[in-house]
Formats: structure tokens, sequence, C-alpha cells
């Protein structure tokens, strides 16, 4: 039964839902870990690369002061980058709280390629509900997805990841939704039946009514599509 714990978003009781997190697998598995290692090494090696140039600036000026002024902006540079490796997954949070505060949503497989797979999801956009809900269409695109069959109309149950509503935060919708596969937190299989079921059929079946608009949707800076 989906747990009733209060969400991101500061508005209404969205549909959450206990999910186990094994670390080990989550490890191996998760793609949205996968992108935050690869900020945190890009944000290491520009560091890096950026301070080495600011030291040889300053060695090849002789040490003039506008060498040093050039080096001493690369060093804050560099040590603003090496911040990030630290401030990236703190920003993101654990893959615990990611599961347990973003919302159940259906996805399916979409597409499958040879090295990798396109999954639809169908979200909610808004984030005060009171006024009505903003049903939406969202890719995202997967390597790999153990636990589910390969193969297009796989029911995949995900978690919405969002981001901020926007630049200033007022108004009432989502710019960033990315769905996460509950398979990407545990191999246990009853889990994954579980929370299919938590999701309601009306849903699914809206979902499978519109795979065949994934290139739409996919087509879309946003990877964003509102449905009427």
């Amino acid at each position: 039964m989906a747990a009733d714990r209060t969400p991101r978003a500061p508005h209404e009781q969205y549909r959450l839902t206990d999910i186990p997190v094994d670390d080990a697998w989550v490890r191996k598995h998760n793609e949205n870990l996968f992108e935050v290692r690869r900020l945190q090494w890009s944000a290491a090696i520009l560091g890096v690369v950026v301070l080495a140039a600011g030291v040889a600036t300053v060695v090849l000026s002789g040490r003039a002061s506008w060498g040093w002024i050039v080096g001493s902006m690369a060093a804050l540079f560099a040590l603003g980058s090496l911040a990030m490796i630290a401030y990236i997954p703190r920003k993101m949070g654990s893959m615990q709280e990611s599961y347990a505060t973003s919302e159940l949503v259906p996805a399916i497989v979409a597409d499958v390629r040879p090295r990798g797979l396109t999954l639809l999801a169908l979200v909610d956009r808004a984030v005060d509900r009171r006024a009505g809900g903003m049903p939406t269409l969202t890719v995202r695109s997967c390597e790999k997805l153990e636990g589910h069959d390969v193969a297009v109309g796989e029911r995949v149950p995900c978690v919405a990841v969002v981001g901020n509503r926007s630049a200033r935060g007022k108004d009432n919708t989502y710019h960033f939704i990315s769905p996460m596969p509950v398979a990407w937190a545990t191999p246990d299989k009853a889990v994954l039946r579980r929370v299919e079921k938590e999701i309601p059929a009306g849903e699914w079946e809206k979902l499978r009514q519109n795979l065949d608009r994934y290139e739409e949707v996919a087509a879309l800076p946003t990877h964003l599509l509102p449905l009427d």
C-alpha cells in the first residue's frame, strides 16, 4: 500500500510508496547515479586542468603581476570546480531519499535499440494539484533495464524525479521531470509487481494509447508533452 509521507513538493500529497533500496544494486545498475559520477569526474578534470593552466601562466610569465592575476583567477575557478565534487551528490540527495519522496508513475518501453531503449512515462507536471493536474508525457533513454523484459510495451514502474519549477520558482509547473525505474533500486521482483499494481489501470491504459507519440516527445527540448 502506498505510503503517506510529505513529498518534495510543498503542496499536495503525491502517490508515494515504500521502495527498498539495495545499495549494492544501485551502484551497479542505477543510471542516475552513473550520471552523478560522470558530473563529478568532469568537475574534477576541469578543476585540475584549469589549475595546471594557471600555474603554467605564472611560470611562463616570469612571475609577472599579470601572470599572478591570471593564476589567482584560475585557482579560484579550479577550487569552485573541485567543490562541485561534493556539492553535486549533496544537491541531488541520496537514492533512498529520491525513491522515498518522488511520485510513483507508470512508464513503458517505447523503443528498443541495439545499445539501449527508450521509456515513455506519464507524469503530472503540476506542483499544486488542488486546482487540477497536468498529465504530461515524457521520455528517458536507458542503456539497460534489469528485472524487465526489454520489449516494446513492457510496463516499467518509475518514480518521477523533478527539478526546480523555474528560475523564480513562482509558477505551478515543473520544468524538469525524469522517470527513474524502480528496477534500478532493487532486484526484488515482488517489489516490482507490487508497485505496478499501485498505479491505476487507467494510467497504464492512457500510456499505452499514446505509445506511438514517443518520438514526438523526444523531439521536444524539454521532453515534456502535455496531454489534453
